[in-house]
């Protein structure tokens, strides 16, 4: 079974039970739902006997005071506490008829029971009202102590039976409230052990498909981190292991692939670099240290000059003229001044010579540590660093003839300084870019023309796989290079100045090749210039 099924299957399982518990927390919400509104119906039946109880009460207490402590007839009180009654008779029913809406599973038989007793209610208090009416008019027509005597005998066993038909109600309202509560406590309980053990399930089935799956997948993982251990460190002499054919099944396949095709590479890699490394590294040492000594030269040749130019042998002449004594007083002074003005001339000339040797000396630093890249590349792998594509263009500038860039402008374009930073070979990025724009300098120089440019622009682009690839492109406005030589330009040997050994292309494709990029150049031919484009793989610096 892949590996997607298993996951599906167990996510099936999850959900049906869930499904259950929320049908079961269904159910038993309906179940609490029924004893909450029977508990409702039952409070507002018990309340409004208790209030039909008290105002029919007061009216009792009224009754007494007229029939048998003699007082005066209120007829306005009187009607209005009998209008109370009405309200709180009218309330019950109210409650009555509640109880009727509820279904009939909530409520039972209790329908029928509450009608009849509404009913006998209702024809007991109309007699009893009756009676106080025909009572108060025999008080009004003077015959008090017949009234008296009725009252005594019969009106007041009347309301004793009244008030024993309602207590006999309450009693079984009091005893129905108490049953529906128990019922109620009782689901609740019931829902709450149901959820619980529903839950105590869930949890139980997510650790045990969790446990399978760690049981299953955690030693396939550790074999895939521990194949990609060995890759990041260049050892593929031990494949993953594979087992089954699931979806991790087929990626230890691709990975062993992947490991097979990477030592059958680094194993032509590295035969092929041990026939040509040595050769390519004098090659191109010898190259680089005459592109940093040539601006070397030429500023030395400039303070050669700067020095002869300052005619110190006229100084000499002048010193001895005055120490050989002269009677012309004017040609003293003449001498004098000049040998003042020499003075500040030969100060000013040694401060511009020294602020030369100065920058010399900057440049002699650029030439040793050439050669101690070179001596370290001779001994191990050169060293991956953060690099500023704007900062290593700025420093191969320093690295090309001056003669040659005080006459023919390189303009970097505002792309460059847009890349970001990135994970490469600074010193050997410096060195090829130096080599280009020194081509593009000299192809402008041999063609003749009274202005060119050198142009330095930039690009970025996104790999597949999350890499970067960053595209560097020198164009000048020389020459040119026919098309049959476009291919064969980065050979050993071949050289587009005419003259030369051929070997500042051959070493930058191989220093490119070294980064993992690739070197080529575009023309449309003699007379259009050309367009050398650098195109690396770097890596993604990490923040």
């Amino acid at each position: 079974m892949s590996l997607r099924n298993k996951l599906l299957l167990s996510f099936a399982a999850i959900c049906l039970l869930v499904i259950s518990l929320l049908v079961l927390n269904s159910f038993m919400a309906r179940e609490q739902g029924s004893h909450v509104q029977r508990l409702l119906a039952i409070h507002h039946h018990y309340a409004a006997l208790l209030n039909l109880k008290n105002a029919v009460n007061r009216q009792l207490s009224e009754a007494q005071d007229i029939f048998i402590y003699g007082k005066s007839v209120d007829g306005k009180s009187f009607q209005e506490t009998a209008a109370q009654v009405g309200t709180e008779m009218q309330r019950l029913q109210a409650a009555v008829d509640l109880t009727e809406a509820l279904p009939v599973t909530v409520v039972g038989d209790e329908i029928d029971s509450g009608r009849v007793r509404m009913v006998e209610l209702q024809h007991q208090y109309e007699d009893l009202y009756r009676e106080l009416v025909l009572m108060t008019m025999l008080i009004q027509s003077g015959r008090k102590a017949k009234a008296q005597e009725h009252f005594q005998t019969e009106i007041s066993r009347r309301f004793g039976n009244f008030f024993n038909k309602i207590d006999g109600w309450l009693v079984v309202k009091k005893e129905q409230l108490a049953s529906t509560e128990e019922g109620f406590v009782s689901i609740n309980e019931q829902h709450n052990r149901t959820s619980l053990i529903a839950l105590v399930a869930i949890m139980v089935i997510v650790l045990f498909f969790s446990g399978v799956f760690v049981y299953l997948l955690g030693p396939r993982l550790r074999d895939m981190l521990r194949g990609t251990e060995r890759i990041s460190k260049g050892d593929f002499s031990i494949p993953v292991r594979v087992e089954g054919n699931d979806e991790f099944s087929r990626l230890a396949l691709s990975m062993n692939q992947m490991m097979a095709d990477l030592a059958t590479s680094r194993k032509k890699l590295l035969e092929q670099s041990y026939y040509s490394g040595m050769a390519d590294m004098v090659s191109g040492t010898l190259h680089n240290l005459r592109n940093a000594l040539a601006p070397i030269v030429i500023e030395l040749e400039e303070q050669q000059r700067a020095l002869v130019g300052l005619r110190l042998e006229r100084m000499v002449q002048a010193c001895a003229e005055l120490k050989g004594g002269t009677h012309d007083v004017t040609r003293h002074a003449d001498l004098i001044e000049y040998l003042e003005l020499s003075l500040v001339r030969l100060h000013e000339g040694l401060g511009q010579t020294a602020e030369g040797m100065a920058l010399t000396r900057n440049k002699v630093g650029v030439v040793e540590k050439v050669l101690n890249q070179h001596s370290y590349l001779a001994r191990m792998e050169r060293p991956r660093e953060i690099v500023v594509l704007a900062e290593v263009v700025n420093d191969c500038l320093g690295l090309v003839p001056q003669d040659a860039l005080a006459t023919i402008p390189v303009l970097v374009d505002d792309s460059v300084a847009a890349i970001g930073p990135v994970v490469s070979q600074r010193i050997v990025l410096v060195q090829v870019l130096a080599n280009l724009v020194s081509n593009g300098l000299e192809s402008i120089l041999r063609s003749g023309a009274t202005s060119g440019q050198v142009v330095i622009d930039a690009s970025e682009t996104s790999e597949e796989d999350g890499g970067r690839q960053v595209h560097l492109r020198v164009t000048d406005t020389g020459e040119g290079i026919p098309a049959e030589m476009l291919e064969r330009i980065f050979e050993r040997g071949i050289s587009s100045k005419g003259v030369g050994s051929g070997l500042g292309l051959h070493w930058c494709a191989n220093a490119t090749a070294s980064l993992a990029g690739r070197l080529y150049a575009e023309s449309a031919g003699l007379g259009s210039g050309t367009t050398l484009h650098l195109v690396l793989n770097v890596d993604q610096v990490k923040s």
